[in-house]
């Protein structure tokens, strides 16, 4: 793995990290305050400072470290939790987001001074007994109690080292300045005078990759010498592990050198090291490695010769030790897959995470050749049947197999939609100080799955819409009060399966639309025709067209009439669709209609004149074959018929397709009943159906252009390709034209 790689996943835990912070803050907005919240967020900031130092980001190392500093006093109760406080930890978690993504190469680094002023000024003032209520003092050393306590270690990660988990035995907390000649002022800043440094890597220091020599000859660097060799614990030589340590050291450190700048040196390995500080501070215990399995114990160990670098079996003098510490490290002995290191004392190693990081190529790869499974299999199945021979058992087993390793594939690439939620709250917190409004969000279904790609390219419309329900749905504080809601408004945001679909509403509890400025700024644009007659529907889907905007003026956060007809798009280029309720004075709500993957999906491919179709599955309530009587004219251009005491549209499919030589008469051919979103139940006239079957969806935008009505390609099992229907928008523009036609 080279350092690309390694790069690209710290930036991966990055990610992770700053969802684990946002929550965690979250929570303490809400109330809950304990530990394990605290914990969280303190856990997250540190991880990205441990990265950001190993890989050379100093302005995102800089950052975190006054942020975490910030996180260590609250963690110890001595900066009790209050809004304000939390309110400055989201501005400041917001900044470290930019920083990551600076760091990343997308946008410059932010400006921080002002947060860190802000962050030192309020550690100072609690540290002086100026900040805090006295509940919050009184409750801040149980808190403190109770997080050290709690505080343990998680599985290292593919660095190999602990991100997730770098303990305050590096932040401070595990050894302050002993007796009286104390090194450092609470700040870790320099004294001017001498000071002591002890430094303990522990038995399994050098399993996980590290090397406790680097870290050692970088104290020298400082200006460090080394005054005794703690040999303490090495053990007799027949028992001596190779890959094990066992010595310990104490350093004098020039008093120009700070407190801080030593810790950072073991900032990256965690718990693997322990340092203490002081001339009367004991040198830290040793913590032994798990035992091994008696299985273990009986392979043979690795010869002397192939260890690089053995530990010594015998004491050695302070100079030798030195002499050691200065010298070109060797390369280190490889690490005993057996011997774990055990964390926290007795307990055994915690359990390994049974989740891995895959590249996305790698999941392409594997869902395309699940496709031309998909189609092998159906061509199979075709050709036997052609044949006149019956389908075999063995083919009944290869199509359930195929579908099994679809259906695993597809779920590899299942994501929550939790991961494009979380990204919310920050705009609205930007919305709110833009807008001086105050809107309360509301989540719900953040646990859905869908594909991957699909959660990629929802972050800009969500982003759109979520936009203008502040801007242009919610109402300033005192209309709501004047209107007799609240002052606080509400936002929704929802996601749920449905028929093989994901719906997303975004929800807003303001004014909603106001149809006839819609109206009369559409006919100012020249969008309709001053004595056009429009549907309240059709008037709603006048804001997607591009360039309308009903903004009075152009602020940063709406105007230009550039969102919505981009929101549409974007949808429409995921194979979804768009739809709007509003009800003038309650509010406006947006409903995304997606599919759960772009690859796969369950069709009935039907006959149409000379055109092979396939309708989604989906969409498909029943199929029926009507008598003469059923089917009832409606004027001079609509046919519908009476299912089960429901009036429903008929559509002749073969006139939005182009067919030739189809079926006129619904009596003739097969009806179809789908379901849509926003034009409700409709029937669509085929000739006849001919297989249910699972088809591999290509899209035609990649491979010749987007065509109205249509969803996509798939190729059939005699290798002719069959355009999937598009049964949301099809409906909706049939309706229309009839509609229309009516009218004329």
């Amino acid at each position: 793995m080279n350092a690309e790689e390694i790069q690209a996943i710290f930036f991966a835990e990055c990610e992770e990290s700053l969802a684990a912070a946002e929550q965690g803050l979250a929570a303490c907005k809400e109330g809950t305050q304990d530990a394990d919240t605290v914990n969280a967020v303190f856990r997250g900031v540190h991880s990205i400072k441990g990265g950001a130092g190993a890989f050379g980001f100093i302005a995102l190392q800089a950052y975190t470290h006054t942020f975490e500093t910030l996180l260590s006093d609250v963690r110890d109760g001595t900066v009790p939790i209050t809004d304000p406080l939390i309110d400055l930890m989201l501005r400041a978690l917001d900044t470290l987001s930019d920083h990551v993504n600076a760091a990343r190469g997308f946008g410059e680094t932010p400006d921080d001074a002002v947060l860190q002023a802000e962050m030192t000024a309020s550690m100072a003032a609690n540290a002086h007994g100026g900040g805090g209520s006295e509940s919050g003092a009184a409750a801040a050393p149980a808190l403190a109690a109770e997080i050290e306590v709690q505080h343990g270690s998680d599985d290292d990660d593919e660095f190999g080292v602990d991100f997730d988990t770098m303990l305050d035995d590096i932040t401070g907390s595990i050894a302050a300045p002993g007796g009286s000649n104390d090194s450092s002022d609470e700040s870790g800043g320099a004294t001017g005078k001498p000071w002591q440094l002890k430094v303990r890597p522990h038995a399994g220091a050098m399993q996980n990759g590290s090397e406790p020599l680097l870290m050692l000859r970088e104290v020298l660097e400082l200006g460090g010498t080394c005054l005794q060799c703690d040999v303490s614990q090495v053990p007799p030589l027949d028992t001596l592990e190779p890959c094990t340590g066992y010595l310990g050291w104490t350093f004098a450190l020039p008093g120009d050198v700070t407190e801080d700048a030593a810790r950072d040196i073991f900032d990256f390995v965690g718990d693997d090291c322990t340092l203490a500080i002081g001339e009367d501070a004991a040198m830290p215990a040793m913590r032994m490695p798990a035992p091994r399995a008696p299985a273990a114990k009986a392979a043979p160990s690795p010869s002397p010769a192939t260890n690089a670098t053995p530990a010594p079996a015998a004491p050695a003098p302070v100079a030798a030790v030195q002499a050691a510490v200065k010298a070109e490290p060797a390369t280190p002995a490889p690490a005993q897959p057996e011997a774990e290191q055990a964390r926290g004392g007795p307990p055994a190693p915690p359990a390994q995470s049974q989740s891995i990081r895959i590249e996305l190529g790698k999941l392409d790869k594997l869902i395309d050749a699940v496709g031309e499974l998909v189609i092998a299999q159906a061509m199979m199945a075709q050709r036997l049947t052609g044949d006149g021979l019956a389908v075999t058992e063995e083919l009944t087993l290869l199509e359930s197999l195929t579908r099994d390793i679809q259906e695993s594939a597809m779920s590899i690439r299942a994501q929550p939609i939790g991961s494009v939620f979380s990204r919310v709250p920050r705009i609205m917190r930007e919305l709110s100080a833009s807008t001086g409004k105050h809107v309360r969000l509301e989540v719900s279904g953040e646990s859905t799955e869908l594909d991957k790609t699909v959660i990629e390219r929802l972050g800009e419309p969500l982003t759109h819409l979520i936009r203008n329900a502040v801007d242009h749905g919610i109402e300033p504080p005192q209309e709501r009060i004047d209107a007799g809601k609240s002052a606080e408004g509400t936002l929704t945001l929802s996601a749920e399966h449905k028929s093989g679909r994901i719906l997303i509403r975004i929800g807003d509890d303001g004014k909603g639309i106001d149809r006839e400025r819609v109206l009369a700024k559409a006919i100012e644009k020249g969008l309709v025709a001053p004595d056009a007659v429009m549907s309240k529907e059709e008037i709603d889907q006048l804001i997607f067209a591009p360039g309308f905007s009903t903004a009075a003026s152009i602020t940063n956060v709406s105007g230009r009439g550039v969102g919505m007809d981009v929101v549409r798009q974007n949808v429409k280029d995921l194979g979804g669709r768009i739809t709007i309720e509003s009800e003038q004075g309650k509010g406006t709500t947006f409903t995304l209609t997606l599919p759960l993957t772009l690859a796969i999906s369950d069709g009935m491919v039907v006959n149409v004149g000379d055109q092979t179709l396939v309708v989604p599955l989906a969409n498909v309530v029943e199929s029926l074959r009507p008598t003469a009587t059923e089917v009832q004219g409606l004027g001079a251009h609509r046919a519908m018929i009476n299912v089960r005491g429901r009036f429903i549209p008929v559509l002749p499919l073969y006139q939005a397709v182009g067919a030739i030589g189809a079926v006129e008469r619904a009596d003739l051919g097969v009806l179809i009943v789908v379901e849509t979103e926003g034009a409700g139940r409709a029937a669509l006239l085929v000739d006849a159906i001919c297989d249910q079957r699972q088809v591999v969806i290509k899209s035609l935008d990649t491979h010749y252009r987007a065509v109205e009505g249509v969803a996509g390609a798939t190729i059939l099992g005699d290798g002719r390709v069959a355009l999937i229907v598009d049964v949301d928008g099809l409906v909706a523009r049939s309706l229309s034209d009839h509609m229309l036609a009516e009218a004329a």
